[in-house]
């Protein structure tokens, strides 16, 4: 089952807790629903984490650890996901990011951008740049929600009908 599988793959409780930066929620991290592996909770972790991770800020983690309480996600879903943004990834997410921004707001005079001129200019891409990262994230923090949700209920269905049919094997034999 689908739980079984996180449950391998997730950290445990104790290993989140000696982290040193998580160290300033604590006793917020033993909030029993923070760890649920229920269908809302995986999915509401999986959309704090995917918005996060468009997110260009430093310390994405106390963000997402911030937020994963408050709404009483999976922390350990929405803290892992959150490093879809890493070095590899961050250039063509930053870009991508910054032409949706320039393309909402329609700027006559775009700076070329380039990870030089992002620091050197942030002044003038900062509103550029946050604007589509808030819309990247929430379309695909919203997306990969729906599809969380989905493959969770499917997995599911195949489960029982799986154990229907062999329910049923037995029973005729």
């Amino acid at each position: 089952m689908l739980r079984k599988k996180l449950e391998k793959i997730l950290p445990t409780h104790e290993k989140v807790q000696k982290q040193k930066f998580l160290k300033i929620f604590g006793k917020l991290l033993y909030k029993r629903e923070i760890w649920s592996l229920s269908r809302r909770k995986v999915a509401w972790g999986v959309f704090i984490g995917i918005f996060v991770a468009c997110i260009p800020m430093p310390l994405q983690m106390l963000l997402a650890t911030f937020l994963a309480i408050v709404f009483n996600a999976n922390f350990p879903i929405s803290f892992a996901l959150i490093f879809v943004s890493n070095p590899i990834t961050m250039p063509p997410l930053f870009y991508f990011e910054y032409e949706i921004g320039n393309f909402i707001f329609q700027s006559k005079n775009p700076v070329i951008f380039s990870f030089k001129s992002m620091y050197d200019n942030l002044d003038q891409i900062a509103l550029s740049l946050y604007t589509g990262a808030i819309i990247l994230g929430v379309i695909s923090a919203f997306i990969c929600m729906y599809l969380t949700n989905f493959y969770w209920i499917s997995n599911v269905r195949r489960t029982r009908i799986k154990r229907i049919k062999e329910l049923n094997n037995e029973t005729l034999l």
